[in-house]
Formats: C-alpha cells, structure tokens, sequence
C-alpha cells in the first residue's frame, strides 16, 4: 500500500513573490488572484520563506506605511519548509493551528507548494465525531467587532489590525446588514477604494449564516462550498451569537477531541461534559500559548498597542521590546524529535517566565521565535536584561539534547514610532545577532 506524502496534498499554484518586490505588487497579486495571503521567496538563508497576511496589509496601513516600500521593509511570518517526498503522518509533527502552513520544496530545493493546517487534517476525516456533534459546542464569540452603517470604511478596517480581529460585523443600529473581512480588505487596497466613504458601500451583504445546531461535518462543508474563512453563527431565534473561523473549528475539533475518539468513545464523553464546564474560561485559552503555556501573539499585540497608548497618551516612561529566536532550532527538532525540541522550548519559556517581573510581556509570536514587553524599561536597562537570559539559557542542560543558544534583538519604543516600526526594529536587530555569530544581544538601531 502506498504511503500519503506530503506531494499527494500539496497545493501546487502557489501565490508567490519575491521580497524585493513592493508591498503594492504584493497587494496587486493578492487582488488579481483572490487571496487574503501571500508566500514571500527572500535570500535571507534565515528567513528563506514567508507570508505575507491580509491581517499585515491592514497594519500597514493604519500605521501609514508606505506600499511603495519593498516587502523585505516590514515584518512578515516565517514560515518553514519541507520535501514533498515527506509522508503526510510525519507532517503532522511539523505543523499545527499555529504555524498555518508550510512550504513544500522538490528534489531541487525549490518551491514547490504549499500545504495548510486544514489540508492535512481534513485527510484524516473522524466522520462520526463530525456527524454527532454541533458547531454550538466549540462556537467562540469574543472576537467578533462591530460597526455602524455610516462608519467611514478605514476606522473600520482599523478595528482588524490584530490576528483577533480579522473582520467586523456591520449594523443598522442593533440589527446586523453585513459584514467586512479581510478578503475585502485585499479588494478595497488592490481597486485603490476611496476608505473615507461610508463602509455600508463595500460591505458584503447580506450576512450568511448557519444555525447553531448544525453538525460539525455540514459547517465544514458550508465553509469549503462557500471558501469561506469563517462562519456567522445565529440561535434559534435569529440572533448573531458569535462567530467562529475555520482554524478555530478545525482546531477545536481535531486537537481536542480527534485523539480522544482514536481511544475510546467514553473519554470523548467526559472531555466533552468537562469542556462545557470550562466553557466560561474559552477567553483565557484563546490568548494563551498551548504548548508553553505562556501568552501567544494575539495577545501580545494586544498588549503592545496597550503599552505604545499609554506611553503616548500620558508621556510616561518608556518601554522596551524583546525579540529572541533559538539557534539552529530544527537541527534539535531533526536530531532528536520533536517531542525533544517542545521540550526545549517549555523549559526555556518557563525559566525566562520566572526571571522577568509581574508587570512584563512573554509571548510566543510562532515555532521557536518570543517576544517579551518591558515596561518602563530603556534600551540600556532591557540590554542587561537580554544578557542574563542569553546567559542564563546558555547554562542550561537539555535531556538528551544538551545545550542550546538564542539570538536576541532589544530596542525601546521611540515617540516616533508606530506599532509596526518598533516591531520591525527589534525584529532586525535579532536576525542582525544571527548574522553575527549568533548566540548574542543586539542592540536596534
């Protein structure tokens, strides 16, 4: 019996650009093939390939950047790759609801595709747990935003410049008529709309919804019928109670319960009637990181704008951001599993969580790549906090792996800079403590 590889799912027209070229080509690219993403080809040996989100357009923009710079300009997700000739259950170790998705490279070494989070679950398919259970059960409502008909189109489209934020709800006072998203976002910048007018222009309208009774299995075929990124879930009487994306769903479906079922169909149960129980604590599990434990991106973006407000409302002291990456990171993963290599990381997010103090930000923002806030901290005094945690994850002894480093760019928070500059900043200045040797503190210029 022939073994799946990752080449039999693999979606081979891959919307690519390289990372020279502007962020309006991208936009222009996205526009013309109806994408919300975009993989990004760079010579950066250590940031090889990227993605380039509808999510970072609209960053971009409420920040006031100019489209006209080069993609490589501004931060963007890496994303890693893997042989086509992988087989599709090793896959699963390398790729999660996290990481999205990875690029997929021929015998060359070349781009050759890409596969999704989604791709690879939906071929392992538990058709009784789709059938019997309701999208009611895992429906998350907290993120969903919310606008007036006569909102201007661009303080709208600023409502969804946070991962948790990735469309917004439009109402007729308290009645909902329609619904932006990102993919009309990727319209709006590629027709080069006029987003001063009134978002009851571009809005899509009306609002397709489904029942919250209906099964997991006929959500997910509404969501590939429709290519849909997300479903609008109303109760029996009609009203929206909240929205869901197709990453949440599958996540929540698989990830939870696809282990259980594979066991034993009375665990299933009990995890079931337990999750109902923790349904109140669905807001705390969303803003942490699973693996780690500690907080994940949304949540540190969140906290950022909080910390760049405060700072420019108030003119108070200034704060510092952290950017630290484990070095040569998938040599532990290949050398020794990956079960070694989330070892590795835990342990590390653990000790650099016990170091920092209550008021500071660690965050996980993908793979082996965190982030940390320090408020009220300069770059100099956020400097010898770098040195001791490189020093102190220097000094620490892995089982079975033994010892490993981590690059770390600091910077502090200037009063001319936008959300996405400081990031972009810090960002560089690790990849620059790379670049020179790795296992060092950089300073951001």
């Amino acid at each position: 019996m022939n073994i799946p590889t990752v080449k039999d799912i693999a979606q081979k027209n891959v919307i690519r650009i390289d990372a020279t070229e502007s962020i309006a080509c991208a936009v222009e690219l996205m526009y013309r093939e109806n994408h919300r993403n975009i993989i990004v080809v760079s010579q950066n040996v250590n940031h090889r390939f990227g993605l380039l989100t509808a999510n970072d357009l609209i960053r971009l923009r409420v920040n006031q950047v100019d489209f006209s710079n080069p993609i490589d300009s501004v931060k963007y997700d890496k994303v890693f790759s893997i042989s086509e000739d992988t087989p599709l259950d090793d896959v699963l170790e390398e790729v999660s609801h996290e990481i999205e998705c990875l690029c997929v490279t021929d015998q060359n070494d070349k781009l050759a595709g890409v596969v999704f989070y989604a791709d690879i679950i939906s071929s392992i398919d538990p058709h009784r747990l789709l059938e019997k259970r309701t999208i009611s059960e895992i429906i998350l409502n907290q993120h969903l935003k919310k606008a007036q008909l006569s909102d201007s189109a661009i303080s709208v489209i600023g409502l969804m410049d946070h991962l948790l934020n990735d469309c917004v709800m439009v109402f007729d006072t308290d009645k909902p008529v329609g619904i932006i998203t990102t993919k009309d976002v990727i319209r709006l910048f590629g027709e080069a709309q006029d987003l001063n007018q009134p978002v009851s222009k571009f809005m899509s309208q009306p609002i397709q919804t489904i029942p919250y009774d209906t099964s997991i299995k006929d959500a997910l075929n509404f969501i590939q019928r429709k290519q849909f990124k997300r479903l609008i879930v109303e109760d029996r009487d009609g009203f929206v109670v909240g929205q869901i994306t197709q990453g949440e769903l599958i996540n929540r479906v698989y990830s939870r319960w696809s282990e259980i079922l594979r066991n034993n169909d009375k665990q299933l149960k009990e995890m079931n009637r337990a999750l109902q129980v923790r349904a109140t604590k669905f807001e705390e599990m969303s803003v942490i990181d699973h693996l780690t434990g500690i907080y994940n991106r949304a949540k540190f973006e969140v906290e950022l704008q909080k910390e760049i407000d405060r700072v420019k409302r108030y003119g108070s002291e200034t704060f510092s951001v952290l950017f630290f990456d484990v070095d040569h990171f998938k040599q532990v993963n290949d050398n020794y599993g990956h079960a070694a290599g989330d070892y590795v990381l835990q342990e590390i997010c653990q000790t650099v969580s016990k170091r920092m103090r209550l008021t500071d930000i660690v965050a996980r923002w993908g793979g082996e790549e965190f982030v940390a806030i320090l408020p009220s901290t300069n770059q100099d005094k956020a400097k010898v906090v770098a040195e001791k945690l490189r020093e102190t994850i220097f000094n620490m002894t892995f089982d079975e792996v033994g010892h490993v480093t981590c690059s770390f760019g600091v910077g502090e928070f200037r009063q001319d800079d936008t959300f996405h500059s400081v990031i972009l900043r810090v960002d560089k200045a690790m990849y620059q403590a790379k670049a020179n040797g790795r296992n060092r503190v950089e300073l951001a210029e």
